[in-house]
Formats: C-alpha cells, sequence, structure tokens
C-alpha cells in the first residue's frame, strides 16, 4: 500500500498543484495551462503522445476538483469548470469514477489454453463452448478469441485444468463485483452496486479509476472565516513520519488553518459503549447476531446485498458522525472535516450531513505540501495527550471493534459473545452470506471493507503493517485502556444519547 508507484506520483502531483493554485487564489486563471505544465515537468511518456497525456491530465484534474466525469464537463475548458467547482454542489452517488481515456481496455484474452492440453478424446472444451469458438490446432485445443464470449464454460469442463483464467485487475479487486469490462473492453462501474471501497483505484495498473477530491471545499472553508476543527481518524498514526504520537500532525494542522483537533476514537468510545448496550438488548432476543457499523463501505455491502440482514446492523451511528455530531450540537456554525484513510466516507460525509468535508491522508499530504508545511520538521513541546482510550484508537485496526464492544460489557456478559471478523469486501460476502444461510453462527460480526480494516484504507501513505504497530505502541502508552474509562464518553451518552443512532428510515450513507 506505501509503494510510491508512478501512478502514485502522478495522482499526488495532480493534487498539490490544484491545491497550490486554489490556495494562492488563481485556479481559475491558470487551471488551463495545468495539463500541459505537468506533462512538461514529467518527461517520462506513457501514453502514445503528449496529446493523451494531456488529456489524461485533464481529468484527473476535474477528479481532484470534485467534478464527475460526465460528458457535459468533457466538453469544457477546465478554466470554465472552475466555477461549478466552486459551487460545491452535493453529489450524493458514488465518488469512484472512470478515467475513459486512460483506460487501457485491458487488450488480456481471459481465457487462454497451456501446454497441459493433452489433446484428450473428449475434447469437453469444445463441445461446451456455446460460440464454436474452441478448435484443435497443431494436437491443443485453440481458441479463436474473436468469438469467445468469456463464459468459462470451457475452463470448467476440462478436466485437466489446462485452460487458465486470467482476470482483470480492477474486476479481481472489487468484492462486490460492480466493475466490468464494456463492449469496448474500457472498464465500466456500476454505481448501483458500488460502496465506493476504493480498491479498484489501488489495484489498476495504469490509474485509470480515481475518485473525486473534496478539498477544494477545505481551503475554501480554511480561508473562510469559519471556525474549522479537523476530525482526525485514529489510523493516522505513523502516516505522517515514522512516529506512534500525533502531535506533530495536530500541530502542522493548527498551522494550515484548523481551530482544532479532534480524535475520532472520542466518538468510537462513545459508540463502542453504547454499540456493547444495543447488544445487550438485542442479542440473542431480538436477533441472533449484531453487526458493526462504523464502516460504510460494509453497510452498503449489508443493505444492497443481504436485505434480510439489514435490521442485524447496529443502529448506531459512525464514529465520525458521533464526533462530528456532538461537535455541531455544542457549536451550530463550526465547519467539521473528517481526515482518515477511506474513500467511501466521502458519500458518507455527504448523507449524513453533519461533516462538512472528507479528506484522505494522500490528499492531506498534497495540501501540506501545496501550503509549504513540513510536518517532520515540526517539533511540539506538549505531551501526547490522547483524547480517547486505547480501545477508541484501536478501532482502527481489524478486530479493535469487537475488543472495544467486548470491553463495554460487563464481564459476566463476555463470555457468552460468540464474535466474527471480516476484513476486504470479498471476505465480508462471503461471511454475511453463510451466516445468512446459517453455515456459520456468530453473535456478533465486525465487518471491514478494507484489508486491515481502516489502516489499510486506499488513502493510506504507509503500509498499514507499519502503522499497526505504531498503533500498538500509543494504544500500550494510553493511560485509559477501555472505553468505559472515557469520563467524557459516559457523560456524552447520557445527556446527548439523541444523536448516536440512525434513522432506520434514512440511506445506508447515514452510518
Amino acid at each position: 500500500m506505501n509503494h510510491v508507484s508512478e501512478i502514485t506520483k502522478i495522482r499526488r502531483r495532480v493534487f498539490t498543484e490544484v491545491a497550490r493554485l486554489h490556495w494562492q487564489g488563481k485556479l481559475s486563471e491558470e487551471i488551463d495551462n495545468l495539463p500541459e505544465k505537468l506533462v512538461e515537468q514529467h518527461q517520462q511518456r506513457y501514453r502514445c503522445c503528449e496529446y493523451k497525456e494531456k488529456a489524461i491530465y485533464a481529468e484527473r484534474i476535474k477528479l481532484a476538483m470534485g467534478l464527475s466525469l460526465t460528458a457535459e464537463n468533457h466538453k469544457k475548458p477546465l478554466g470554465t469548470l472552475t466555477e461549478k467547482a466552486l459551487k460545491f454542489e452535493n453529489d450524493t452517488k458514488s465518488q469512484i469514477e472512470v478515467i475513459d481515456i486512460a483506460c487501457d481496455q485491458c487488450p488480456i484474452n481471459k481465457f487462454f489454453v497451456t501446454n497441459a492440453c493433452r489433446n484428450c478424446l473428449v475434447h469437453s472444451c469444445q463441445q461446451s463452448c456455446p460460440k464454436g469458438a474452441i478448435s484443435i490446432v497443431q494436437n491443443q485445443a485453440y481458441i479463436d478469441q474473436n468469438r469467445c464470449v468469456e463464459c468459462g464454460l470451457c475452463k470448467k469442463s476440462c478436466r485437466y485444468g489446462a485452460i487458465l483464467e486470467i482476470h482483470r485487475p480492477c474486476e479481481q479487486s472489487c468484492g462486490v463485483k460492480a466493475i466490468k469490462s464494456g463492449e469496448d473492453r474500457k472498464a465500466v462501474i456500476d454505481h448501483n452496486k458500488c460502496v465506493d471501497c476504493g480498491a479498484c483505484v489501488i489495484s489498476c495498473p495504469f490509474g485509470a479509476i480515481s475518485d473525486r477530491s473534496q478539498f477544494l471545499k477545505v481551503i475554501t472553508l480554511l480561508k473562510s472565516k469559519s471556525r474549522v476543527v479537523a476530525l482526525v481518524a485514529p489510523s493516522i498514526i505513523g502516516q505522517f513520519g515514522q512516529k506512534e504520537d500525533p502531535r506533530s500532525i495536530f500541530a502542522a494542522l493548527e498551522q494550515l488553518g484548523f481551530a482544532k483537533t479532534v480524535e475520532v476514537a472520542v466518538g468510537a468510545d462513545i459508540i463502542a459503549i453504547a454499540e456493547g448496550e444495543e447488544y445487550l438488548k438485542r442479542v440473542p432476543g431480538e436477533i441472533p447476531f449484531l453487526t458493526s457499523s462504523c464502516c460504510p463501505a460494509f453497510v452498503k455491502v449489508v443493505k444492497d446485498n443481504f436485505k434480510d440482514l439489514e435490521k442485524n446492523i447496529s443502529s448506531c451511528v459512525s464514529p465520525m458522525a458521533a464526533t462530528a455530531s456532538m461537535l455541531k450540537e455544542w457549536d451550530p456554525e463550526v465547519k467539521t472535516v473528517f481526515i482518515g484513510p477511506c474513500m467511501a466516507k466521502k458519500r458518507e460525509a455527504l448523507e449524513a450531513g453533519c461533516i462538512d468535508a472528507v479528506l484522505t491522508y494522500e490528499e492531506l499530504a498534497a495540501l501540506f505540501v501545496a501550503v509549504g508545511i513540513n510536518v517532520s520538521g515540526i517539533e511540539t513541546m506538549k505531551e501526547d495527550e490522547a483524547q480517547a482510550s486505547a480501545h477508541g484508537q484501536g478501532f482502527a485496526s481489524s478486530g479493535g471493534v469487537t475488543q472495544a464492544l467486548l470491553a463495554s460489557l460487563p464481564e459476566e456478559k463476555r463470555s457468552h459473545v460468540k464474535p466474527l471478523k471480516a476484513e476486504g469486501l470479498l471476505e465480508c460476502t462471503q461471511v454475511l452470506g453463510k451466516l445468512a444461510k446459517g453455515e456459520i453462527t456468530a453473535t456478533f460480526l465486525e465487518g471491514m471493507g478494507c484489508q486491515g480494516g481502516c489502516l489499510g484504507g486506499p488513502g493510506v501513505l504507509v503500509d498499514s503493517r507499519l502503522t499497526k504497530k505504531f498503533l500498538y505502541t500509543r494504544c500500550s502508552k494510553q493511560g485509559m485502556i477501555s472505553c468505559l474509562e472515557n469520563p467524557r464518553a459516559r457523560e456524552i451518552i447520557s445527556r446527548h444519547p439523541h444523536y448516536l443512532h440512525r434513522n432506520n428510515d434514512k440511506e445506508s450513507g447515514d452510518v
């Protein structure tokens, strides 16, 4: 995840330059020249010509400005589109889009015959093909790719396993099968299925899939007179330098213009307690098992694909929403910006209404570079006074939600909990399917859309195997271990319980 590929460099270069222009107030007047500038800066060519390079950069810039790659936007110059981009119209559809011109159409044959073919007498591959695409050439099966419709029947029928199936990277990465190849072999996203997990974004070798950014809105808020608060996810540990405390990051955010930084782990403490109370109330009397609700991608998977299990989703909002709602209740005029590893949080924030904008760590890093802030060079004298418990911080790692839930329960009740965790959407769908059929049993399911939990999100800067160590180091130094030890969390639950639970009539984004 932390491998800095050419695609990563290009993404960050676009983010940085667009952010710099808007920060300097030159977006409208200089944005049209940016594609050419970026091509000149980066001498290495990956496309057929510089004109295609510029066209792809232009599409990346539109996404960086938060615009959708519609046919209407495709025809307009970037300078003309800045006015539309700066209106920040709430668009709650999928935040992940295909850069059509950048898609290589993956000209790979999905099925091909290997040397393991024995030219058997049965020729089951030939018999199974509905299009007559298989013939015998030089004592071996041969697939006519012009006739092949990639149904896979030949592979299934071959008793030697001599026919291999090659998956396109974007399709293979999608755990909900929301992406496929169109008639022209270019990637097409089914936005009715897409849950914005971002797996396809980091898997495409051509960088042809990306998400829409919201950092123009963040910059606008920071340069306004509004009081802007940063809501920082616990997975930020280790993202900006190999440190187990976030003091320098918080100081950098203050230099950027944020009035205050609040750890979302506080919201995690609150939700862990509230979810524990819900578990005791509903399991097993009302439902056989409860699922976590902190990951918007996982929640959308359940609601879109397992309607019968929707009632099993915890009614609690996500820690992000709980923290933002808490701040909005105290100060209705405050502006909240969530900073985390997750692309799915962007749609959740738009639908929830209590979060004004979302930044990934990658986007925040680009913003720091654009403004000239060196996080590693910032020295802080303050002690690392965590606002949350170790269990609240642990929400960032797979298994952390379960650990926090167990800690919130009375000791005599913990042994009755049968927890199960699933990480990555493919595993989530498999586990949910087995639970729905009764093939496995559990009383609590922790579902995470990314491998390793939030630490493995698509917007991280550092490999989760490393940041997990930093997270555990910080957690081991915390004065508060259990969420129940956080007096602030207990007070908020007793005084403001109304914003801790979803309105079940709302859509899956309100989590």
